[in-house]
């Protein structure tokens, strides 16, 4: 089986670049970039032609003029469908380029959580017609010239731009679904004193973990850090660490050899049963036909 290895930051000057924008092109049908996955978050803007992207366990068709975002280590597949190709614009910026609560009070972060979250709870894929008036095309653009010439303080700009286009899509998802923004101050409280125990989730999700260690990590009771966790993440302690094993799972999928079995155990699902199981609940197909379908597609 053809593996593919996770994609490393680029370093210029020997440091990692915060933010990088290219122009692909696809000279014909098929695939523009095999499966793979990277810690940067990724936001591509049609130019011409038409596309399809492997993305939350399912295939998205998009085009000239659709946005489409790419979660930090996602795993995503981009295959041209016309014909005679196509072009878009790539944007990608590590996570931590969009955090600095100037108010100190947690709001900004509040605001940036659901983009920097990599569940499948947000559109992905937003079509022409919608960001229609938007400007978002013009501030791709702007980000590929600002890239390109870098002239004195791009950096300043660049950020600029892209904090536009992430404004203008968290507004648009609270316009979509302001029920998963229930962004009050007494939520904001909430989340900061849950970060410890999400901290350890996103470390330790290989283990098993007690809902009543994560408690104590915040100082709640069970039932209190239980009933607080799905107010705030809407969904209970199971399903999301469940979601970050199948995300582990998907990238030992497509880079590795390992059995299905080995990837249960080395992903804390502890029987492949379960693991096949699960895996089928959130991407509608089993592990191996999930490595098949994409080796099928490279």
């Amino acid at each position: 089986m053809e593996t593919y290895i996770r994609e490393e930051k680029t370093y210029m000057d020997g440091m990692p670049c915060p933010f990088l924008c290219h122009l692909q092109t696809a000279d014909g049908a098929g695939s523009v970039y095999p499966a793979h996955y990277h810690s940067y978050i990724e936001m591509l803007f049609g130019l011409s032609g038409e596309f399809q992207i492997y993305l939350n366990g399912s295939w998205h068709g998009w085009k000239a003029g659709d946005l489409v975002l790419i979660s930090a280590e996602e795993v995503h597949h981009i295959y041209a469908r016309s014909k005679e190709g196509g072009s878009y614009i790539v944007v990608r910026f590590m996570p931590e380029f969009l955090q600095g609560d100037l108010t100190g009070t947690g709001i900004e972060k509040g605001y940036l959580r659901p983009l920097l979250s990599p569940d499948g709870l947000q559109e992905k894929v937003i079509s022409q017609e919608e960001l229609t008036g938007s400007g978002i095309g013009m501030l791709f653009q702007k980000i590929l010239k600002e890239t390109g010439e870098r002239e004195y303080a791009y950096e300043l700009a660049v950020r600029n731009h892209i904090l536009g286009i992430c404004l203008w899509i968290i507004r648009y998802w609270h316009r979509k679904n302001p029920e998963l923004f229930d962004d009050t101050v007494g939520n904001r409280e909430l989340f900061r004193a849950l970060e410890p125990a999400l901290a350890y989730m996103d470390e330790h999700f290989r283990q098993n973990i007690s809902v009543c260690y994560l408690a104590e990590l915040c100082g709640f009771s069970y039932s209190y850090f239980s009933r607080s966790f799905q107010r705030l993440m809407h969904r209970k302690i199971p399903d999301y660490l469940n979601s970050l094993r199948v995300a582990e799972a998907e990238k030992l999928l497509i880079s590795t050899s390992m059995t299905v079995t080995e990837i249960a155990l080395a992903t804390g699902f502890g029987t492949s049963s379960y693991f096949i199981k699960i895996f089928r609940r959130y991407k509608h197909l089993s592990p191996r036909q999930f490595r098949a379908m994409l080796s099928e597609n490279a």
